[in-house]
């Protein structure tokens, strides 16, 4: 086996070797350069019938091969890639890590995104409970405001730790402060690339999956960001937010605005009811923050007051 693993890419070839087998999978195929569905079909082709489903789960490692069927086909498998013959099959026989449970204490989507579940209807197809495969140590969201007063963009750097094996992809959601036929759209990304994307039309909410680089390991880290933009006039606004479904050891929130259309008042908030709001300082240079150290499950932001 090792002879013929000398063909793969070391990073092929260290997976397989290491595993698990989730991200062994996932590489060899990115190497081959196979959709799933041609994958499927050489499968199929060979007399192991495995559903689209299936092997999107094995990929991402929401599910484990397991019987003597499963381990037939991951066989299969690893014929139509091209790997040795128990490349694939003796990561399946190895002790599984345990998978990331979630946070005790969390809150829902809809309720971290200030949304109502309706509007998540839209996103099938997006694993919209991947994210809690990672925990969040940094968040830092910065956002422009322009002359007349409207959101230009908003960017946001993410710290994320594995919580298992295998984590390729975070997603995220995002929408105006007010309808009226605004677009948001996602401009640029760094150390991440567009994968899915879903829209509520109703509510303007868009969800992005981004995928990473390469699969994380369990305790390793990731940093990767974003800009959110939008087609055409931007809407204005009066606040900043982030919600997070688990604790997060920072977050940082950072409106900066046009010199020509400073704020009287900025306030801080935590919930989703804006009362009780301590006032916040806006700089000389026209900027003003929150930051917020161990945050808890909930949603964290900042407002302000134009007149």
């Amino acid at each position: 086996m090792l002879t013929r693993m000398e063909a793969f890419p070391a990073e092929v070839a260290a997976s397989v070797r290491d595993g698990p087998f989730a991200v062994a999978f996932d590489l060899a195929i990115r190497h081959r350069g196979l959709s799933l569905e041609a994958l499927q079909r050489r499968m199929a082709l060979r007399g192991a019938e495995v559903s689209l489903a299936t092997l999107s789960y094995w990929r991402r490692g929401r599910r484990h091969p397991e019987g003597r069927r499963s381990l037939h086909a991951v066989g299969v498998a690893e014929a139509c890639l091209g790997l040795p013959a128990d490349a694939l099959t003796s990561l399946v026989a190895r002790p599984r890590a345990r998978r990331a449970e979630p946070w005790p204490g969390g809150v829902s989507l809809a309720g971290a995104l200030g949304s109502q579940p309706a509007e998540l209807a839209s996103c099938d197809g997006i694993d919209l409970d991947g994210n809690a495969r990672l925990a969040l140590a940094s968040v830092h969201q910065k956002a422009t405001l322009g002359a007349d007063r409207t959101e230009r963009s908003v960017r946001t750097e993410l710290v994320v730790t594995g919580r298992e094996d295998g984590v390729d992809r975070w997603v995220s959601f995002f929408r105006p402060q007010t309808g009226g036929g605004h677009r948001p759209v996602l401009r640029s990304a760094h150390s991440c690339r567009p994968g899915r994307v879903r829209r509520d039309a109703a509510s303007e909410l868009i969800a992005v999956e981004l995928r990473f680089d390469y699969p994380l390991r369990a305790g390793e880290t990731y940093v990767f960001g974003f800009e959110f933009g939008y087609e055409g006039v931007p809407p204005e606004t009066s606040y900043l937010q982030f919600g997070v479904r688990a604790p997060a050891r920072q977050i940082v929130l950072q409106a900066c605005f046009d010199p020509a259309a400073v704020p009287v008042r900025c306030y801080r908030y935590d919930g989703a009811v804006r009362a009780d709001r301590p006032e916040l300082p806006v700089a000389p240079s026209g900027t003003s923050h929150i930051a917020v150290l161990d945050a808890r499950p909930g949603v964290y932001g900042m407002c302000w007051e134009w007149d």
